[in-house]
């Protein structure tokens, strides 16, 4: 009987539950069964033999556990140990890049292999896995293994098909030409061996710098880039993304690739990368939702997509030199750890010295990270603060609103300042409302400007976007949404904080039709703004933040940047269309609510309607000087 684990429950921890399980036999049917790499590779990280990350660790139990799976009849994928055999008998005729001549795959890359190709549907014994996504620190032997995986479908798969179309993707043709050397090195080598020469011979198959292709059976790996403008005009078989990590890979360029598969049998799209510094790419969404799912052993929504992330799983893990391994798998290797792990502390060393340590977390430890040193906050800080619920109704709260002007959106924020035991937490709700006049009233023009997913925010309950013809945002409608929200959770609003320069008749009507609320106006200069934006992250750091998986939310306030002057500081974005627009409005919000668990009622009899009140004569002066005032 195949028992089922959801590993975000607190006490649930994963390395207990499998000493357990193991201890009472639970795998001995698979242990005894199964003896390829991959399965041997998932049960030495889960006993502790391989250190591993968490990441590796739940793909590792995901795997065991779906071998136990796929012995019972409603479960539709099996595991096909001569799909294993297959790929990895033809990856030891392959040559290392570096060397030209094949040398033994470690465990782990053989795990890779097994798994993207082992796993079938019982259907109709197609690829389980249409996505696989690994993701390993930087000469970590990642092209190696992209060659062998590309030719292994074009030379083995397609070799009895007609017109099949395969792709190498790169970011930028410089990238895509070096490795395309890589493959045109590989594929040299593997018509120079008896078992491929005659295949190649009789379907008349070359390679030239852009194209490998058979004059008979026309089936063709292409070169291409993240750019290349005919990428919707194939329905590839297989195809891999190199570097997805990169910008240039946004949600656009990846549905051109994957909406032209979903008629092509026994597909597979192959992401491979390091993490990258930017988190607004698709990539960085990925492993954050597949660790999700991953995490609920349960979840079969994600039953066709492989995610192998080897990464470290704490920053404090860069003084640790030995648990470096978990990123670098490549350290396990005698013959290349001395001189791998030399040059990554002495890279460490020289990173730490100039100030950058963050670009050696980031593309050596294969950890997310924003590098810009002026980042209001730490992505691993934004998403501890996470959680999977909050029961808002009856509950005091505090609303910065910031209004949309051009093509920003218009956001309110709620935070609940609440107890949890003895802690102080608070936790921060938006809602926003997007418009799309400067973006020719699409929305997928407006995503890609601003790169959040609107349409899922929008489904998830975090915005409404702007339906009328113009695209603008119905402020009446704006008004009568956050009455009926704040009635429906029968709210106690204990303060409304907005900008009094970008008000309009809508805070008026809002003012008149909530007497019992006290209207506060907040100058948006670093006077006034300093100690809640202080405040806010300082409660970011401890941990007090908690929000629900919001991806505008997250995005806005991965987008800050500090800018400060000697009033102190504020946030600010680096491009107009670096979205911040509910951060405003979350420290808006907590200007009142950091004072409500010593004195909730900080500042509320103030006269609402005078914009300057409660300003001193600093904070009046840095207005009139400031680029917010004109006549």
């Amino acid at each position: 009987m195949v028992q089922e684990f959801d590993f975000t429950q607190r006490n649930t921890n994963l390395d207990k539950i499998f000493q357990q399980l193991d201890g009472k036999g639970y795998f001995d049917e698979i242990k005894s069964k199964y003896r390829d790499p991959a399965t041997v590779y998932c049960y030495r990280v889960l006993t502790g033999q391989q250190l591993a990350c968490k990441t590796i660790k739940l793909a590792a139990f995901r795997h065991l556990n779906d071998l136990k799976r796929s012995t019972e009849g409603n479960f539709p994928y099996y595991y096909d140990l001569d799909k294993c055999r297959n790929i990895c008998n033809f990856a030891r005729m392959c040559p290392d890049v570096s060397q030209n001549k094949p040398i033994p795959l470690m465990i782990w890359q053989q795990a890779i292999l097994c798994l993207s190709q082992g796993w079938r549907t019982k259907e109709d014994k197609q690829k389980r896995f249409e996505r696989c996504m690994v993701s390993v620190a930087r000469t970590n032997g990642k092209s190696y293994l992209l060659n062998i995986l590309i030719l292994y479908a074009y030379l083995v798969e397609a070799s009895d098909q007609f017109n099949a179309d395969l792709c190498y993707l790169a970011p930028v043709d410089k990238q895509s030409k070096k490795s395309w050397r890589y493959i045109k090195q590989t594929f040299n080598s593997l018509q120079e061996m008896p078992g491929f020469r005659k295949l190649i011979k009789d379907q008349n198959i070359a390679i030239n710098d852009d194209v490998l292709k058979s004059t008979k059976t026309q089936n063709q790996i292409l070169r291409m880039t993240a750019g290349s403008a005919q990428l919707d005009a194939f329905h590839f078989l297989f195809a891999t993304v190199d570097e997805y990590g990169d910008e240039n890979f946004n949600s656009d360029v990846i549905s051109k690739v994957t909406s032209g598969q979903v008629q092509t049998s026994n597909r597979q799209t192959f992401f491979i990368s390091t993490a990258y510094s930017n988190p607004k790419v698709p990539m960085y969404s990925d492993v954050r939702r597949l660790t999700k799912v991953m995490e609920k052993d349960s979840n079969r929504t994600e039953d066709s997509t492989l995610a192998l992330i080897w990464q470290q799983d704490d920053q404090d893990e860069v003084d640790d030199p030995e648990t470096w391994v978990k990123s670098n798998p490549l350290l396990d290797l005698p013959a290349k750890h001395d001189t791998l792990l030399k040059g990554l502390i002495s890279e460490r060393d020289s990173k730490l010295e100039d100030g950058t340590l963050n670009d050696f977390i980031n593309r050596n430890l294969n950890m997310w990270l924003q590098t810009a040193k002026d980042k209001y906050l730490k992505l691993e800080d934004i998403q501890k603060s996470v959680v999977s619920d909050f029961e808002i109704d009856n509950q005091d709260c505090y609303v910065g609103f910031d209004l949309s002007h051009a093509s920003d959106d218009t956001a309110y924020s709620f935070v609940f300042p609440h107890l949890n035991g003895e802690q102080k937490k608070y936790f921060i709700l938006q809602h926003s409302f997007v418009p799309l006049a400067r973006a020719d009233n699409s929305i997928i023009v407006k995503e890609k400007q601003d790169g959040i997913n609107y349409s899922n925010a929008e489904k998830l309950g975090f915005c409404d976007i702007s339906q009328n013809s113009y695209g603008l945002i119905d402020e009446d409608f704006v008004g009568r949404w956050f009455l009926d929200f704040v009635n429906d959770h029968h709210l106690r609003v204990k303060a409304f904080i907005y900008d009094p320069y970008q008000a309009s008749a809508i805070t008026d009507w809002l003012d008149n039709n909530m007497p019992e609320v006290p209207f506060i106006t907040l100058k948006q200069g670093t006077v006034s703004l300093s100690s809640p934006t202080v405040f806010l992250r300082n409660q970011f750091i401890a941990g007090n933040i908690e929000m629900l998986a919001d991806p505008i939310l997250q995005t806005c306030l991965a987008n800050a940047v500090t800018v400060a002057n000697p009033y102190g500081i504020k946030i600010d974005r680096t491009a107009l269309t670096s979205k911040i627009d509910c951060a405003d409005a979350t420290i808006d919000a907590m200007s009142q609510a950091l004072f409500y668990f010593e004195n909730p009622n900080h500042g509320l009899k103030e006269d609402k309607k005078n914009p300057f009140n409660g300003m001193s004569n600093e904070e009046v002066n840095e207005f009139f000087t400031s680029d917010h005032f004109s006549f």
